[in-house]
């Protein structure tokens, strides 16, 4: 075959050529750095096989004989393991300097190839992919052979009698091809050390082990990444290692909302910071997969007790209570559990310790030791770094809100006979001074209210926690409750008979008793459309900020088709995809044929889009980004992980944005009462949200004062008082710090939309359309 000899793609080996004189080579089916996939022919067993040639060194030195001598020895181990979730290692060898794997030929794709063409996939498919991954790692972590490299381009999705199943690959090669990635002849300046470091886990950059546990923090990693259609931190190599050692990713229900927060503490305890704090082996991991499906009825978990101090168990009284460990400001919430009435004590359910056992919180630590660290880590591994080693902060003005304050706790009402109640429900996340800013602006609107109020109805808050809490179990603690606003994205039973509004956006809202006091997502892209055309003249845009022309969640109107209805031709891609294109030289093209003027882009683009952005800086066209996951309840580790990202776009960017923005300067024009307001609540403006749910509040409470007139009825007749206010509000009108609020179809309307623009690195206030434009959408 030496006259139809075709050269490999990276040049080591060529088709045709036998390796060890058995396995033909027929054509690169796969390429990577550190070798080649190859379809062949096993001449020996007449069957085609798929062979692994990794680079070889062949410079006959001691640490590369032993570095042949160990992957003899794991693929070995790894040909013995016997699963269907395992891609079978069938033999090993070396030909010449060349180790080899040959493994059985799988028809399918690989996650990777599934990700690029599709960014993120069903919820149902994203975990039975994730069990079968998590099967295949149990029987080999039972063998004791670890993957060290479990990544999207390691997991192969086939079709059998039409079901899809993952198998992983690449088993018994990551010590030979760590050992390969560490030699400087082959390490470049910038290149990545082995392992995808999008994936790895925090131990594996402070001492390179990597054990079992390392294996399920990269599985949380794709889970994550399969969920929401990019991995859970991006950028430079040295920013993620950062961010793996430091930061919590953010809850995939924020970026997708039909997850529950089950699947959001699945996630976050496989990606847990230290080893002993995620699931404790494979099997158990494959138990949590399985009960974070779709449909699965999730087994109650006692309620944890809300404080952090341990309390000395003193004898013969019982022990008590564990302690909650305290979360980041990005954590998960636990499983929501129903409150346990005061009876027969409740049968105790068994519960895995690394997955669910409350801890007492970690002391505080300056994140410079840390950063020390990631920066010893990149030397000793040969990356570059360019990281400023300056003192950080995680909360608003300099405090750090996750103090020993803690949240507020979730006590049951103590308001006096004939008080009437309001639930600030309240994200996990949203502790010490976020939690109590929106309490205390409840309050301060709530003085509003009955200065305003013709019967002065009396009304108090309480704090709920979407960990803790349901609708129906809000109401059932707290009789006398009539409404619940806030932070509601992650409540269930919202269809219990409590009038609900969402204070975050209104993306979600009119489902049930829900309501919206945001701009939805049709009447922000209207707005954005006519700013657009009216201060650019644009005429077409490309928008790649979500899959959004179809509508990313069932029923749900879109940006993109906003843009649309204002009058501007928005094209999504060549493939009709959003952001699924398959590569940067093809979108470009497709923006040029197009002739996209403009192309609009996401709060937190995906790992492809980043690099469009940069070409798209290169090329000087204007771009726009809409707050697809950013929103009114943000909180501080939030709003830094949107800087990391909008530290990328060049000056000139516009954003629009459908709340106020606390670090902008308060719009004293469009909105006076910002600034005329008592200095108590401007005081209380500083936090992201609390403008909007002041407003929320003056609302509620009108629609409540309608509802009960001058009449006290008793607790059992408050159902009929809900009933009324979960369409009361569309008859309701109130001034607020925001405007006019007016409701219709359980949405405030004509609600405005801010523009701003990068200025030397910095969002600047332009205005909004309205007053930018002197019209409404």
């Amino acid at each position: 075959m030496a006259g139809t000899e075709k050269r490999s793609v990276k040049g080591d080996v060529v088709r045709g050529h036998r390796l060890s004189g058995r396995y033909e080579l027929v054509e690169v089916i796969g390429a990577g750095g550190m070798g080649e996939v190859w379809r062949a022919r096993d001449l020996q067993l007449d069957r085609e096989v798929a062979v692994k040639v990794l680079k070889g060194g062949g410079d006959g030195s001691a640490e590369e004989a032993e570095a042949l001598a160990r992957f003899r020895r794991e693929a070995l181990v790894a040909a013995a393991l016997d699963s269907p979730y395992v891609v079978a290692v069938h033999d090993h060898g070396v030909d010449g300097t060349r180790p080899y794997l040959v493994m059985a030929l799988v028809a399918g794709r690989t996650v990777q190839e599934i990700l690029r063409d599709e960014v993120r996939v069903s919820v149902a498919d994203a975990l039975e992919w994730t069990a079968d991954v998590c099967r295949g790692l149990d029987v080999a972590h039972r063998a004791g052979v670890v993957h060290r490299d479990i990544k999207p381009a390691n997991i192969m999705v086939s079709a059998e009698s039409g079901v899809s199943r993952a198998r992983i690959v690449d088993f018994g090669i990551a010590r030979y091809v760590a050992y390969r990635a560490a030699d400087p002849r082959l390490t470049h300046t910038g290149q990545l050390p082995f392992g995808s470091v999008q994936y790895m886990a925090p131990e594996r950059f402070r001492d390179g082990a990597g054990d079992a546990s390392a294996d399920l923090y990269a599985v949380g990693c794709v889970l994550y990444e399969l969920l929401v259609g990019r991995p859970p931190f991006v950028g430079d190599a040295a920013g993620v290692m950062f961010n793996h050692l430091n930061d919590v990713p953010l809850r995939p229900s924020r970026a997708r909302a039909e997850l529950t927060p089950v699947v959001d503490r699945l996630v976050l305890d496989l990606m847990a910071k230290e080893p002993g704090e995620r699931p404790a082996d494979a099997r158990e991991a494959l138990e949590r997969v399985l009960a974070a499906r779709p449909g699965t009825k999730p087994v109650p978990e006692p309620a944890p007790l809300e404080k952090a101090e341990p309390t000395p168990a003193p004898a013969p009284a019982p022990a008590p209570a564990p302690a909650v460990k305290k979360e980041p400001e990005d954590a998960v919430p636990a499983p929501k559990v129903p409150v346990p009435a005061p009876a027969a004590a409740p049968e105790p359910v068994k519960t895995p310790v690394s997955a669910w056992t409350p801890a007492p919180p970690a002391p505080r630590r300056s994140r410079r030791g840390p950063l020390l660290g990631v920066a010893a880590a990149l030397l000793v591994l040969g990356v570059p770094t360019a990281i400023g080693l300056s003192a950080a902060s995680d909360g608003e003005d300099g405090v750090v809100e996750t103090g020993p304050d803690g949240p507020p706790p979730v006590a049951t009402s103590t308001a006096p006979p004939g008080t009437y109640t309001i639930g600030l429900a309240l994200d996990d996340n949203a502790a010490g001074a976020t939690a109590k800013a929106r309490e205390r602006t409840v309050r301060a609107a709530l003085d509003e209210a009955r200065r305003r109020s013709k019967h002065k109805v009396p009304l108090e808050v309480v704090t709920v926690r979407d960990d803790q809490e349901t609708a129906a179990t809000f109401t059932d603690r707290h009789p006398s409750a009539l409404a619940l606003i806030g932070d509601i994205a992650d409540l269930d039973d919202l269809e219990a008979g409590m009038p609900v509004v969402n204070v975050c956006r209104s993306r979600w809202a009119a489902e049930g008793g829900e309501y919206g006091v945001t701009a939805p997502e049709t009447a922000a892209g209207r707005q954005a459309g006519r700013y657009l055309r009216g201060a650019f003249g644009m005429e077409r845009v490309m928008d790649i900020s979500e899959l959004n022309w179809t509508a990313s969640y069932a029923g749900e109107e879109s940006f993109g088709l906003g843009l649309r209805a204002s009058g501007l031709t928005a094209d999504d891609t060549v493939d009709g995809r959003g952001t699924s294109t398959p590569d940067t030289a093809k979108f470009l093209n497709d923006l040029d044929r197009k002739r996209s003027q403009m192309v609009v882009v996401s709060d937190l683009p995906s790992h492809d889009d980043e690099d469009r952005i940069e070409k798209l800086a290169e090329r000087e066209t204007p771009l726009a980004v809409r707050d697809v996951y950013a929103n009114a309840c943000d909180t501080p580790q939030d709003r830094a992980m949107f800087d990391r990202h909008d530290a990328q776009l060049p000056d000139g960017s516009l954003r629009f944005r459908a709340f106020n923005d606390e670090r902008q300067k308060p719009d004293c024009v469009d909105f006076p009462k910002l600034c005329s307001a008592p200095a108590e609540v401007r005081a209380l403006l500083k936090h992201r949200g609390t403008a909007e749910l002041y407003d929320t509040t003056l609302a509620v409470a009108a629609a409540v004062d309608r509802a009960l007139g001058a009449e006290r009825p008793a607790v059992g007749q408050l159902d009929m008082v809900r009933a009324e206010l979960r369409t009361g509000l569309d008859d309701v009108e109130v001034d607020g710090l925001l405007g006019h609020y007016a409701f219709k179809d359980h949405r405030a309307q004509d609600r405005p939309v801010w523009v701003d623009r990068r200025v030397k690195g910095s969002w600047k206030q332009l205005g909004t359309v309205e007053g930018l434009t002197g019209g409404t959408s």
